[in-house]
């Protein structure tokens, strides 16, 4: 096995411009370690093929900058599946479907690459979790749908608040403007990091606004936002005149499903939902 890792890096070293040594010593000797743990209770020959498969789409990935180091601060579902779910799951499978799911989860993977940064981060909240690989196809599915169609409900006459304290993610966040980025997601600018400097992204945060909504962390935003100018909806009038947190807004954005609001001297978002 050895010399198949020799050769494999090798050979990745010379078609990547992109290769990262250190990325790979941390693969194999994390990820690969477990997986290979786990596959010696089947088949040995089976297992050892399985765990060559992996490590080289592991090694393809790496060189075409689909895993992410820990220190990156980003986060995408290709390298969620084969730091995590790959080693923790596989070997669950029964070992004819072990090699046709290391396929599709590399397929899936690589086609995510082209979703938007939001899309990714909402998947790999929501996938670090998995139980199975089983459907999993499926279940991205549902919840990309979720996302990114309309929620069944409009704001009415009745809604609830709920306050998203935006400092679990980024301790100096100072949210400001905003912009929806699908019917329940929204995207919020920092408002003193609001445009990029010495190489990084403007500091922005996105938000599930489900019923518990959801952090989605760093966005990659730089869009550049002019000041809200529009009237906050009622149901943010509403809220003001009815709940000592809401201080005098900073920034207001609604739709026809949901409402948000950014405060002067707060790191909360309020987040208007139909009640």
């Amino acid at each position: 096995m050895s010399e198949f890792v020799d050769n494999l890096e090798k050979e990745a070293r010379g078609r990547f411009v992109r290769w990262d040594p250190a990325l790979w010593s941390a693969f194999l000797n994390g990820p690969v370690v477990r997986l290979g743990r786990a596959l010696k209770d089947g088949d040995a020959a089976s297992g050892e093929e399985l765990l060559r498969d992996y490590m080289r789409l592991g090694a393809e990935g790496i060189g075409l900058g689909y895993m992410y180091p820990g220190s990156a601060g980003r986060e995408n579902f290709f390298t969620l599946a084969w730091r995590e779910l790959l080693p923790r799951l596989l070997p669950d499978l029964r070992q004819e479907e072990q090699a046709p799911a290391l396929a599709r989860v590399w397929n899936l993977s690589e086609n995510l690459e082209s979703a938007p940064p939001w899309v990714q981060r909402l998947f790999c909240r929501l996938g670090s979790n998995l139980s199975s690989l089983e459907d999993l196809e499926g279940h991205l599915h549902t919840i990309a749908n979720e996302a990114m169609e309309p929620p069944t409900q409009a704001l009415g006459d009745t809604s609830t608040a709920q306050w998203v304290d935006l400092s679990q993610e980024d301790s100096r966040f100072m949210p400001g403007e905003m912009h929806f980025l699908a019917p329940a997601v929204v995207c919020v600018h920092d408002r003193h990091r609001a445009t990029a400097a010495g190489g990084r992204d403007a500091a922005t945060q996105g938000v599930w606004l489900v019923k518990k909504p959801m952090l989605l962390g760093p966005m990659g935003c730089n869009e550049r936002l002019e000041p809200a100018t529009g009237k906050p909806s009622k149901a943010l009038t509403s809220l003001a005149q009815r709940d000592p947190r809401a201080g005098d807004w900073y920034s207001t954005q609604h739709n026809e499903w949901r409402a948000v609001a950014t405060m002067h001297t707060s790191q909360w978002l309020a987040v208007i939902l139909p009640a």
